[in-house]
Parts: C-alpha cells; sequence; structure tokens
C-alpha cells in the first residue's frame, strides 16, 4: 500500500509539473512575442517621427545602427520595395499582397508571422504606415526568440527534479503516516496470533476517520485473543494428555496417513521427534496391522491384535484399533485411533508363571511318585527282610525332607515377593550373621571336605537378622555344595561408599558363560544331576535376589569354569 500511494503521488506530481512547464514555456514565449513586438513598434515609430518625408536609405542606414539583429524594410505606396537592410530592393518582388502591408494599409499597423523566402526563416513582422502613406516594416527573426525560450528550459528542468524530490519526501512520510495504524494492526493481530501480547492502538484514536474502525478492530483483537487463548489451552490440555500416556496413541485419518503420534508411540517404536513420516514406516513393517486396519475400517468395529517384532527390541505389543467417525484433528478428519500397550513384561510375567508352575509340579512330582512307589512296595509284601524295609523308610523320609525342603522354598519365595520394606526392621551386624551362618553350615563343609572362612569389618544393615542369615545360607550352601573336597569358601564383609559389601568366593567347578544370565531365575540348574543329588531345590539363588532387592540392594556373578565363583551382594548401610 505504501508503494502504491507513493507511486500515485509522484505519477501526479509529474503530470502536474509537465502541464505547469508546458504552460509556463508558451506564456513565456508569448511574453517574449509581445515584448519582441513592443520593441519593433517603438523603432517604426521613432523612424515615422525623423521627417514628415520618408528618406528611405537614411532610416535604413540609421535602423541598421540602431537595432542590429533586425531587419527594415521601407514600401512605397504602390508596393515597391524602397529600402531594405537585409536585401537588394530591386530583387524584391510587389509587397502589397503582404499580411502586415495590408493591414497597415487599412488600419495603419499590420502585423504577421511568417517564413520569409529572402531570408529563409520565420520572422516576426510589424509594419506602419508612415506620415507620407509609406509603409516602414520592421521584423526580426523568430529563432533569437525560441533560443530565448529554449535557454529557460534548464531552470524549469532543475525546478522539476527538485520538485519531483521534494514530492517523493513528503510522499513518504505521508504514506509512512497513512500505513501507521495498519502497521499497528497487524501488529496487534500477530501479537493475538503469537500469543506475545497485543500492543495498544490508543496513539491513534484521535484520528477521527480511524477512531471508529479501530474501535471495532480492538474489540474484534480482544474477542480474538479471548477464542485463541481458548483454543491454545485445550490444544495443550490434549497434548498433555497424549504425552502423559504411559499407552502410545497413533491417529489416522480416513486414508490411513498418519495425522498424530505421541511420544509414548515414538518412545514404543524409536522414531526422533519431529519427524512426520513416522506412521507410514510402522505401517509397512506388519501385513497383519495392515489387515487390521482395513477391516477395522470395513467393518467399523474395533480389533485388539497382539504382535511381536515391530520393534528394534522385538518387544510385545497389543494394540486396540477402533474406528473414529466425526472427530477431526487440527482440522483433519479422523479415521482411525490405534492404541498401543507395551505387554512384553506382561507377557514374561505370564511365561514364568507358566513356567513356575511347571516346575513346581515336576519339583513335586518326582518325590512324591518315588514315595508312592516306596510305599507301594512296602504295602504289597514287596520287601520283607527287615533291613530292606529300614532302607526303603529311610529313603521315604529322605523325599520328605525334600519334599519340606521345596515348599519351604516355595513358601519363602512367595512371602518375599509380596513383601515391602519395613521401615522400622531391625538392625543386624552383617559379619555377625556371617560367623553364625558358618559355624551352622561347618559340618557340612567338613562332611564335603570344604573350608569356611569369614573376614571383614563389622557393619550393620536394615536387614531382618532370619532374611540376612537365609541370603548367607544360601550362598553359602551353594559354595559347598559345587566346590570339590579340599576347596574353600571365603565370606567377606567391607565397606564402600556407604555400602556393605558381601562377598561370597570359592574355588569350585564355576558356572558357564551362557548359563551366568539365569542362575538368578527360579528352578534353573546349570547341572541338574549335581543339584538334585546335593538336595538343591533350585530356589536358593531366586530366594537370594528377592531378598536383596526387597532392601534395596543388588547382587552380581562372576565365575569362570573350573576356577571357582564369586558371589557379591551390595546392602545400604543402616543408618
Amino acid at each position: 500500500m505504501k508503494k502504491r500511494i507513493i507511486g500515485a503521488t509522484l505519477i501526479t506530481v509529474v503530470c502536474a509539473l509537465l502541464l505547469s512547464n508546458l504552460v509556463g514555456v508558451l506564456m513565456f514565449r508569448n511574453r517574449e512575442m509581445d515584448a519582441a513586438r513592443d520593441t519593433l513598434q517603438e523603432l517604426l515609430v521613432l523612424m515615422d517621427a525623423q521627417s514628415a518625408d520618408t528618406d528611405p536609405q537614411a532610416l535604413a542606414e540609421q535602423f541598421s545602427q540602431a537595432a542590429p539583429g533586425k531587419r527594415l524594410t521601407i514600401i512605397d505606396t504602390d508596393g515597391t520595395v524602397l529600402a531594405d537592410t537585409e536585401a537588394n530592393p530591386e530583387g524584391l518582388e510587389d509587397h502589397n499582397n503582404r499580411p502586415e502591408v495590408e493591414e497597415a494599409n487599412a488600419t495603419g499597423w499590420g502585423e504577421a508571422v511568417r517564413h520569409s523566402d529572402t531570408i529563409g526563416t520565420s520572422m516576426l513582422y510589424v509594419a506602419k504606415r508612415f506620415a507620407d502613406g509609406m509603409i516602414g516594416r520592421a521584423s526580426m527573426p523568430l529563432s533569437s526568440i525560441d533560443s530565448l525560450v529554449f535557454s529557460s528550459l534548464w531552470g524549469f528542468l532543475i525546478a522539476s527534479v527538485a520538485a519531483v524530490l521534494l514530492a517523493l519526501l513528503l510522499s513518504r512520510r505521508t504514506a509512512n503516516r497513512v500505513v501507521a495504524p495498519l502497521s499497528a494492526v497487524s501488529q496487534t493481530l500477530q501479537g493475538v496470533l503469537d500469543g506475545t501480547g497485543t500492543p495498544g492502538l490508543e496513539e491513534y484514536q484521535s484520528d477521527d476517520e480511524l477512531r471508529p474502525i479501530l474501535r471495532y478492530i480492538d474489540k474484534l483483537v480482544e474477542r480474538l485473543g479471548g477464542y485463541i487463548q481458548s483454543i491454545t489451552d485445550e490444544r495443550d490440555k490434549v497434548s498433555l494428555i497424549l504425552d502423559c500416556m504411559a499407552e502410545g496413541l497413533i491417529l489416522l485419518d480416513e486414508n490411513g496417513k498418519v495425522l498424530a503420534i505421541n511420544r509414548a508411540a515414538r518412545a514404543i517404536f524409536g522414531f526422533p521427534e519431529g519427524e512426520e513420516d513416522d506412521g507410514a514406516l510402522l505401517l509397512t513393517r506388519s501385513r497383519r496391522l495392515r489387515d487390521a486396519i482395513r477391516e477395522c475400517q470395513e467393518k467399523h468395529g474395533s480389533v485388539m491384535l497382539d504382535v511381536d517384532a515391530l520393534t528394534e527390541d522385538a518387544r510385545s505389543l497389543r494394540l486396540f484399533i477402533s474406528p473414529v467417525a466425526g472427530r477431526q484433528y487440527e482440522g483433519q478428519a479422523v479415521g482411525t485411533s490405534i492404541l498401543i500397550s507395551d505387554v512384553t513384561e506382561l507377557k514374561k510375567a505370564e511365561g514364568i508363571r507358566s513356567e513356575f508352575t511347571a516346575n513346581v509340579s515336576h519339583e513335586l512330582k518326582t518325590p512324591l511318585t518315588s514315595i508312592k512307589g516306596f510305599t507301594d512296595m512296602l504295602s504289597g509284601g514287596m520287601v520283607a527282610s527287615p533291613e530292606d524295609q529300614k532302607r526303603f523308610i529311610t529313603m521315604i523320609g529322605v523325599e520328605v525332607d525334600r519334599l519340606i525342603d521345596l515348599i519351604n522354598d516355595i513358601l519363602k519365595l512367595s512371602e518375599l515377593e509380596g513383601a515391602a520394606i519395613d521401615q522400622c526392621s531391625e538392625r543386624s551386624d552383617v559379619l555377625e550373621v556371617a560367623k553364625d551362618t558358618a559355624a551352622l553350615l561347618t559340618p557340612a563343609a567338613q562332611d564335603a571336605g570344604v573350608t569356611l572362612s569369614v573376614t571383614g569389618l563389622s557393619a550393620e544393615v536394615a536387614v531382618p537378622q532370619s532374611r540376612l542369615k537365609e541370603l548367607l545360607l544360601n550362598l553359602m550352601s551353594n559354595g559347598i555344595k559345587y566346590t570339590e573336597n579340599g576347596g574353600k569358601v571365603d565370606t567377606s564383609v567391607r565397606l564402600k561408599d556407604n555400602q556393605v559389601v558381601i562377598t561370597v568366593r570359592d574355588n569350585g567347578i564355576g558356572i558357564p558363560p551362557e548359563a551366568q544370565s539365569r542362575v538368578f531365575e527360579r528352578f534353573y540348574r546349570v547341572d541338574k544331576g549335581r543339584a538334585r543329588k546335593n538336595g538343591g531345590t533350585g530356589l536358593g539363588l531366586a530366594i537370594v535376589k528377592h531378598i536383596t532387592q526387597l532392601y534395596g540392594g543388588t547382587v552380581s556373578l562372576e565365575s569362570e569354569v573350573g576356577k571357582g565363583s564369586t558371589f557379591t551382594v551390595t546392602l545400604p548401610l543402616a543408618r
């Protein structure tokens, strides 16, 4: 708009200058013509006043001296040229037919502007009838007047250029003043849209022409600001809800194109923030997912789908695909919503539960089968001698003890899984409990030919003594079971960074690398035959892990086949 105002102003000024300059040049020329005419008339009057009888030659000579550059012609009453300051009179034709001569004969004065055949240029002629009836004609070339007018054009041109520059300056200033209210309105509206505030329009309220418009704009800005704030709050609320959801959410339009994907979905699929084509990559990963989306759209009903390997770490996902009708997201119609839940841990827990049930059933079935077989043999009279009966009854007792140990370990593990840390629990001295546990296991260690040792510093942890003893009993007894005759099991207690570090180290058979990550699983045995032979239930290290985690600690393993194993338990120092 500013350019249009400046352009229109300049065009107007230029046109006005052209017109005024043209009129000025014409007026200047006319003025010069009048001045030249007056000069010629004064010369003729002066010539006529010399005497009553005209002397053509004397007048011509006098005229040449008085008015150089001008021409005087004396014409007789019959039209004969008697004298001429620019030409030989004898070669000139009859001049009575000249317009200025005819007019002078009739009225006393005559005037004409025409081309002179004698001189070959345009001339201004002024003729006067003298007292004796002769005609005196004075003339001058128009070129002298035109050159004077032309020389004055430079002044007009300079003045015009100055006027155009001044007009440009004033037009820019005027345009700025005209556009300033519109710029202020634009900034106000932009501030409303950006949410950065609304600069006022008070300084322009004094303008009578702008006051009504600005008043309406103020009202519009106020309402618009309210609407935008409401929309922004609603959008932020929706974004907050979507981003705070633990489940992933993807919205598709009616053509299957992704409209929105929340933060949880990006995290599940490993999509970085800011990419717009994430959904296209997702929807091409699984044919089952594409078929489920198509089924949802065709049947207008929800579809639940469990898929694996959609993510880089092959997590298990449960997708709830639902049709959406009559809803829009950022101005676009939503066709389908996909709610994504990560059920990897749930399925893993279900697998562990199933495996646990199968293992418990198997572990319970083995001793029960043995007991049933022994009792059937005894009750059926198949064992007659007292020695054999005593041996079978002893074997039944061993299996019953094994069954009791298994049930006790299962109960302990269930108790640990459902327990919470007791903030008011008793304090236990780790070194003292370790020595008591070693004393309890000394007979078994002597029978196995294994040496037990406990070293370190006294340190208290916020763990009940019974559970701390259970933890150490499992670790130290495992060391005894899997250490050959002549080996040793060393237990040490030390402090590190407000932590109590318990280390149980043996020089036994060791654990293969592929089994080290699973030894803390329930019922997992590296050497199942040896474990059953030693009376192990496969739950000892699982109990150690649960006790450690229950009281905010960690447990780790370092082992090498043939060289032994080292279990390290770290527990917070009691405050």
